[in-house]
């Protein structure tokens, strides 16, 4: 282990080149800096030390209002222009809220930090908080808060937050109260904003490829001169200590019980913080948990994971248990309460604390291999606890915990004496709440955008010349097994990446869930290992695997510190060749599948989601999988199509990171070239079939939601069809993120969302594709909402779009493409699938310059071939097959 953490912290820091460096201005702004030249990229981030902790009850949910008012504009960014400049440049954003702090991110290629730096010294002095604005906004928070509040968690760690911190400042939910938010105006977060958003309040981190000295002087030159405010120094009062055993019950509309345990936990300075990460990872962390191995394999539990302490202030250590149909909530306290005591009278063992550490200590590294997750490390430890390093200080401190250390800790915070027992009821129908309003009246929306002072010059459309597969090496194996190795140091990571041919879509629409039901028995161990040794080899080098079926293929995934690569390899070999496939691991993995997807029904977007394919696809085309026809999967199937599609023809393997080319092909030949095929042909895949009815809707019930959840859509073009690359750029300025039509119209002008947005889902060259729209609502407003949704639509059918629409677009693809495979997983994954479905290797410039020849009149003409108004609507909510709210 001691050897193992070495390596880590070495190579960590040959990665980052240097400690980073802190500067504090004069007007108390703390500036964090770190080089990391791996990609052309570079990432900034906000942190102000303010959050729900530092509310009022009539202001209970601001923090939370004000990052969303951070989006809306300052005197020289007004409207939608902020959204503009980071669409421009291809970057990504985005904000967070909780208790403690609100976070803000920009995510950039590397020639754009100035402008970056720039936006968020802008609106860190110069919000406008128009009041039009802010009542606006009421509509989207409102939604927000909705969605919160529908869910049957949230409610529950609500009910078990109140009685812990007993009206303390941490017993406040992040988003706010439904009264409180109603009641906002301009001036009320005006104030907020002046109190809290000043210098001396944030940290400034800025990771990636830069030169230091010149980033300094620019943050001094457009921060320096912002003043330094009088922000109010608070002292907050703690939780207090738990004194017996404390009891809530919740009734709620779910599908299932849940039920969930704190205990007394700390703050995360405290000595005992790391024995309680490392006795939360005991417990749930990996397939060779307590709770995997006690609750969930035995078919005691359908979910149970633990938690350490999360907050600033003292917060508790906790466990969320949800029980199998049948299993009487009370025994699980028991079963689990017995765990716990005799964590706290005997040492936990030694070889599992050592796959504990490693595991926690191998995943951190792997967490700082691109630059925005480096940056909001180090901007959260600087803002938590006055040191930039704080977690790689905790990681350390986990490493060197001895059992003994551990049993203590756990003897002075589990007490079933001290303890609150929170539990959720399910109950059917209604749950009795009003649901809140907010939006607008109007479904007419004048379709104005501010173009002016915006640098849209088509000469700045330039297609990078390299692909990101360039440097690539191929292998092909006798057995049919394509090897892909792309060679990097930059990080001491190998990611290993396989496609294989099992895929829904290769069997019949009577067998979907089949991939899934092979793909989580394979899970359960390989090569005569039981799934808790199978994924202990791995987790104590910090590594991992997982597979996820596609309806195409199976993707799979190992990986870790590259200097086991050899382990990861083996690992993945055992898992495709040699999986025990019990018949009680399956018998195991298809009631919990079953289970899954009856809990399902709590929660109106998945269940639209997971209806849509019915509506809109001819029934033997349908492969999203239900309750019958995971049934109808026996053991015997499920070996046998384990047996025809898990196999070296057509299974495609690509590794990036820190490896040689032939140093992988000799651990691939090695692990993989006695692999056989079968003597049957692989079944092809099936191309989807679209209904030629008129249209349908299909509404799912589901009583006692405030929200409801609306999927729309018509067939789409094939990826290899000449209209592909123009409906989809059409698809982005539609529905792609907030500053789309969408995005601005339904949910900035009018409030009717939060979640809105539209995707064309492309599967093989030769098979149409799905084009579908989905936004979540209050229920009163889903017949509205999709009324307005559908006429963007039609608008963009029948007028097209604008020339500086287009460009923005065109503009944001370019720019976003150093940002896509800023990984190396993501770029493994980008390798394999693309190698998969036999697509050139370079597609990512081929499909660039495609975007930047398209003119307005491809995507106006590839909108109005698709969209003839004839929709296929999938619903699920408190709302009726006419969309109107259920009485």
């Amino acid at each position: 282990m001691g050897r193992f953490l070495a390596v880590c912290l070495a190579a960590t820091m040959c990665a980052w080149g240097s400690e980073p460096s802190v500067t504090v201005l004069d007007n108390g702004l703390t500036v964090i800096l770190q080089e990391m030249h791996y990609a052309p990229t570079v990432a900034v981030v906000v942190i102000y030390d303010v959050g729900a902790r530092n509310e009022t009850e009539d202001i209970s949910g601001i923090s939370h209002f004000l990052e969303h008012m951070m989006f809306n504009g300052t005197p020289t960014m007004p409207g939608s222009r902020f959204w503009q400049l980071v669409q421009r440049n291809g970057g990504q954003t985005n904000g967070g809220t909780n208790s403690d702090m609100t976070s803000y991110f920009l995510y950039m290629p590397a020639g754009s930090l100035g402008e970056a730096l720039a936006i968020e010294s802008d609106r860190m002095a110069n919000l406008l908080l128009d009041p039009d604005d802010v009542a606006q906004e009421i509509g989207v928070v409102m939604d927000e808060w909705r969605l919160t509040n529908d869910n049957p968690n949230s409610v529950l760690f609500s009910a078990a937050d109140s009685v812990y911190f007993a009206g303390t400042p941490y017993s406040r939910q992040t988003a706010g109260t439904s009264e409180a938010i109603a009641a906002f105006d301009s001036a009320k977060v005006s104030d907020y904003y002046r109190t809290w958003y000043t210098p001396g309040n944030a940290v400034l981190a800025v990771v990636g490829d830069f030169e230091s000295a010149e980033a300094l002087a620019e943050i001094e030159r457009l921060f320096g001169p912002i003043p330094a405010g009088n922000t109010p120094e608070i002292e907050f009062e703690e939780a207090p200590p738990l004194s017996g055993r404390s009891e809530v019950t919740v009734e709620f509309p779910a599908e299932a019980d849940r039920m969930l345990i704190y205990f007394d936990g700390c703050d995360r300075m405290d000595p005992d913080y790391p024995a309680l990460v490392a006795l939360a990872n005991y417990l749930s962390n990996g397939r060779n948990s307590w709770f995997q191995e006690n609750l969930v394999a035995t078919g005691l539990a359908t979910e149970a994971w633990a938690f350490s302490p999360s907050n600033s202030g003292e917060g508790p250590f906790g466990m969320m248990i949800q029980p199998a149909p049948g299993i009487p909530v009370d025994s699980l306290e028991r079963l689990v309460c017995g765990e716990i005591l005799r964590l706290t009278r005997e040492p936990i063992d030694a070889v599992r604390l050592d796959v504990i550490t490693g595991y926690y200590t191998g995943r951190q590294v792997m967490s700082e291999n691109n630059p925005l997750s480096v940056a909001m490390q180090l901007a959260y430890s600087m803002t938590e606890t006055g040191d930039p390093l704080w977690l790689r200080l905790v990681r350390d401190r986990i490493a060197a915990l001895t059992p003994g250390e551990v049993q203590e800790a756990a003897a002075r915070h589990f007490s079933t004496d001290r303890m609150v027992v929170a539990v959720l009821r399910a109950q059917s129908g209604g749950s009795g709440r009003e649901t809140p309003v907010g939006g607008t009246t109007d479904v007419e929306v004048p379709q104005v955008t501010d173009w002016e002072g915006l640098d849209l010059d088509p000469a700045g459309l330039v297609v990078p010349e390299r692909s990101v597969s360039e440097g690539t090496v191929r292998y092909e194996l006798d057995n049919g097994l394509t090897l892909l190795v792309k060679e990097d140091h930059s990080f001491p990571i190998v990611e290993i990446m396989a496609t294989v041919p099992m895929g829904d879509g290769r069997t019949s629409a009577g067998n979907s869930g089949i991939s899934a039901l092979v793909a989580e028995t394979m899970l359960r161990g390989a090569d005569g290992m039981s799934q808790s040794d199978f994924h202990a080899r791995l987790m104590r080098t910090g590594g991992g695997i997982w597979l996820q079926p596609t309806r195409e293929f199976t993707l799979g995934n190992s990986y870790g510190p590259s200097e086991n690569a050899g382990i990861y390899f083996e690992s993945l070999a055992d898992l495709l060749t040699r999986p025990n496939l019990s018949e009680e691991d399956f018998g195991q993995v298809r009631d919990r599948i079953l289970e899954a997807d009856r809990l399902e029904r709590e929660d109106p977007m998945t269940l639209a989601s997971s209806n849509f394919e019915a509506v809109i696809l001819d029934g033997g085309s349908v492969r999203e999988p239900d309750s019958a026809t995971i049934s109808g999967v026996d053991f015997a199937a499920m070996k046998d199509w384990y047996r025809l599609c898990v196999r070296p023809e057509g299974t495609v393997i690509a590794v990036v990171g820190d490896i040689a080319p032939e140093t992988a092909m000799a651990l691939v030949e090695e692990s993989f070239a006695e692999w056989c095929n079968p003597d049957e042909p692989l079944p092809p895949s099936q191309d989807l079939v679209f209904r030629q009815d008129h249209g349908e809707t299909r509404v799912e019930v589901v009583e006692g939601r405030m929200e409801a959840a609306v999927y729309f859509g018509c067939e789409a073009p094939a990826y290899g069809s000449p209209d592909y690359q123009a409906f989809r750029m059409m698809t982005s300025i539609l529905g792609g993120g907030i500053s789309s039509r969408m995005g601005m119209n339904l949910r900035e002008t009018q409030g009717l969302t939060y979640a809105v947005g539209a995707s064309v889902n492309s599967a093989i060259n030769s098979s149409p594709s799905i084009f579908q729209t989905y936004f979540m609502t209050g229920a009163p407003f889903a017949s509205r909402a999709l009324e307005a949704a559908q006429q963007e639509c039609t608008l963009i059918a029948s007028g097209g779009v604008q020339e500086e629409e287009l460009a923005l677009r065109q503009y944001m693809n370019i720019g976003s493409h150093a940002l896509g495979y800023d990984t190396y997983g993501e770029l493994a994954r980008y390798l394999a699938t693309t190698e998969a479905l036999g697509l050139p290797l370079d597609r990512d410039i081929v499909n660039l310059r495609a975007i930047v020849a398209l003119d307005v009149d491809d995507i106006r003409e590839a909108a109005a071939r698709f969209f003839t108004g004839d929709w296929f609507v999938s619903a699920a909510g408190s709302i009726g097959e006419d969309l109107q709210p259920l009485e």
